[in-house]
């Protein structure tokens, strides 16, 4: 008699889980390569469920897989060449602010040629159809269209997007204080907010702020702080709060060092 060991499966009721394309699985992960696979398995995590539009930034993807914003950049390169996804250039006022994704239906992807085996392959698959907005130059489908926001034809994953995406995992760490924290993203005030903190104090010591303001959400005294603007117009009152309870362990790093 066999014994049975009891044990739990994955409840697909709840929505804890996201899904992957089947097709992708089956052919596409061996040809794009693992860093294109692993960009695609954060995009099919974060991308909404009727649209399926998604906009983490690159440094969240690398941080969610423990790897280079390098890496995650040469995955969006093959996903786009494939035609796996769109990538769309959302502006405010002329304004460069994110990257907004598409994942497309398995019927627009490029098709592999035969013989193809993996991403290191001798290949060089143009970016048709609808990528104008991540290629650097014309598509076959258009001739004429250019990317204008692009002085050469360097990668279009250059500095702008990085600088972009510094700010965009920011304002990703006001979730824990903020519940509409999403509408950040496109707030050229908040943006600004937190561009000026940034070249004041730099990257690292404006994450210990963000990160410290849910320990003190809702403390008597404490300064009520929910987004970027908020945060650069209360650091006084930040700095002095955390002074006065200087007796506690306080992690927050020194801000008045540059």
């Amino acid at each position: 008699m066999i014994q049975q060991t009891l044990f739990k499966i994955r409840d697909m009721r709840q929505k804890t889980q996201f899904k992957i394309d089947d097709a992708y699985l089956n052919g596409y992960a061996r040809i794009c390569g693992k860093d294109a696979t692993l960009v695609y398995t954060s995009l099919c995590r974060h991308a909404e469920f009727n649209t399926q539009k998604a906009f983490p930034s690159q440094e969240k993807i690398g941080y969610e897989h423990g790897i280079s914003v390098r890496t995650v950049r040469r995955g969006f390169k093959m996903l786009l060449d494939y035609n796996i996804i769109l990538a769309e250039q959302v502006r405010e006022k002329g304004k460069f602010i994110n990257y907004l994704y598409t994942l497309l239906d398995k019927s627009e992807w490029k098709k592999i040629a035969e013989g193809q085996n993996s991403a290191t392959a001798n290949h060089r698959p143009q970016t048709v159809g609808r990528l104008a907005a991540y290629g650097v130059g014309p598509t076959k489908d258009n001739k004429e269209q250019r990317i204008t926001n692009i002085k050469d034809n360097k990668d279009i994953l250059a500095t702008p997007l990085v600088v972009a995406d510094n700010i965009n995992s920011l304002i990703e760490l006001f979730k824990e204080v903020n519940p509409t924290y999403k509408r950040l993203f496109a707030d050229k005030s908040q943006r600004g907010a937190l561009e000026r903190l940034v070249k004041q104090f730099g990257q690292e010591k404006v994450k210990n702020m963000i990160d410290y303001l849910p320990k003190i959400f809702g403390k008597p005294y404490a300064p009520r702080i929910t987004t970027p603007y908020i945060l650069e117009k209360k650091l006084a009152d930040l700095m002095a709060y955390i002074k006065s309870r200087s007796q506690e362990k306080i992690t927050l790093v020194d801000l008045s060092k540059k």
